[in-house]
């Protein structure tokens, strides 16, 4: 008898959750919270089935996923894929009285557009590097050519950015650059230091820390190679020292939200903030996230010790700020690396040794894994896997990350080998 009033409480209690987004952030957190509720994700992958309902219905179909909400009872949507954000999902799930956990269309500007990032930051007198924005070719070639130290390439829209010491190694990819007519280019000076994510949660007026990271964005061993989305991070950052968490709030968080609100547009979601951590401790802020990377969301979530539907729906509703005064973390390190496939030949690539990893591995699938006519899982070119462990200490996590790395086998497969291995 006990038991079957368990059962009854727990399936009451059991939410249906709707994450619009199939990237490795996404399957991270469809992932999480899977284990107490519903969850529903569009668009649909091959992995994501193993524990999501998932649906056919475009990111940025916004009447058809509002019907899909309503027909089916949803009790929250997260959209967070770029293209979910970019529409007007946000007002239109409010003004239909539906719950949902994300910044409205004109807050999240701040993210996408970096170029208009650049200049906010500037307008705050936030910390960031040394930058230019750039319409016309030949003006970035006359500022380029009075740099003497290493600067940053990058467009206003792109998700990754090229490190050049030289006008003669730039001009190449400056050309390719402006094939596409209304391309902004960014240029900044490269600063030298470990860079950092920094992750708060917001109802627009308050806001809490959530997790943070050690984020490795270069491609190569080293911080070589091109700058990318991310091939590794570990939570919690134990570079950012307390003083640095008050700082980031007071400076960066708390006037961003002031400015948003101020605008007009109050952010509510996952706010973060990319930047470098130099030697001498001083901090410059990058840029902003709407919510985790796909390289260390894994990472942040294994060390949040919080429901997070509670807490999503809690900035919803108003009772944020009364409810919460800190959020809980566990006791614990995080450490992820991103598995990628360097092939572009078009043949068969079966993932082998997954099978072979340990049951507490967090195992977080890009959308390019599919399955095949035989039912196994299949490389293609890019990232594809990320494998997150964790345990007291970093070093712990590390070692257990790179042990479960090593099971896997496939052709083209290429991680990086130093993620969180330098100076601990």
């Amino acid at each position: 008898m006990l038991e079957e009033s368990f059962l009854c409480y727990n399936a009451f209690m059991q939410k249906k959750i709707l994450i619009i987004g199939n990237g490795a952030k996404e399957y991270a957190l469809a992932k999480k919270l899977s284990e107490k509720h519903d969850v529903f994700i569009t668009p649909a992958s091959d992995t994501l089935k193993e524990f999501a309902h998932c649906l056919d219905i475009r990111e940025d179909n916004v009447s058809e996923l509002l019907e899909f909400v309503v027909e089916n009872g949803i009790d929250l949507t997260v959209p967070i894929s770029a293209k979910a954000l970019a529409s007007d999902i946000v007002s239109t799930f409010n003004n239909n009285n539906q719950q949902v956990f994300a910044p409205c269309k004109e807050a999240v500007n701040l993210i996408f557009d970096k170029a208009y990032a650049k200049k906010v930051l500037y307008k705050l007198r936030i910390p960031t590097p040394k930058f230019g924005i750039f319409e016309k070719q030949n003006m970035v070639l006359d500022y380029i050519k009075n740099l003497k130290n290493p600067f940053v390439l990058k467009t206003n829209d792109s998700k990754s950015a090229a490190v050049f010491t030289s006008y003669q190694t730039a001009k190449k990819l400056l050309d390719l650059s402006f094939i596409e007519k209304g391309k902004r280019i960014i240029i900044e000076d490269y600063i030298y230091g470990t860079p950092f994510s920094f992750y708060t949660i917001t109802d627009g007026y308050k806001a809490l820390p959530i997790g943070s990271s050690i984020s490795y964005k270069h491609a190569l061993e080293g911080d070589g190679g091109q700058l990318t989305d991310g091939m590794g991070a570990c939570a919690p950052n134990y570079k950012l020292s307390l003083e640095n968490v008050y700082y980031l709030m007071d400076n960066v968080i708390y006037p961003t939200l002031d400015y948003l609100e101020i605008g007009g547009n109050p952010y509510l979601g996952i706010l973060g903030v990319n930047g470098l951590l130099t030697d001498d401790g001083r901090i410059f802020v990058l840029g902003w996230q709407s919510f985790m990377q796909d390289c260390d969301a894994a990472a942040v979530l294994e060390v949040l010790n919080e429901d997070l539907y509670d807490l999503f729906e809690s900035c919803i509703i108003g009772s944020f700020s009364d409810e919460k005064d800190a959020i809980n973390l566990f006791n614990k390190y995080a450490a992820s690396v991103v598995v990628t496939c360097k092939t572009r030949e078009n043949i068969q690539n079966s993932i082998c040794g997954l099978e072979n990893l340990d049951s507490s591995t967090l195992v977080s699938f890009y959308p390019s894994v599919k399955k095949n006519k035989y039912l196994e899982l299949e490389a293609s070119h890019g990232a594809l896997i990320t494998l997150t462990t964790s345990a007291s200490t970093v070093t712990g996590a590390v070692k257990k990350v790179y042990n479960e790395v090593e099971e896997l086998d496939f052709k083209g497969m290429s991680y990086r080998k130093d993620i969180c291995k330098v100076n601990i």
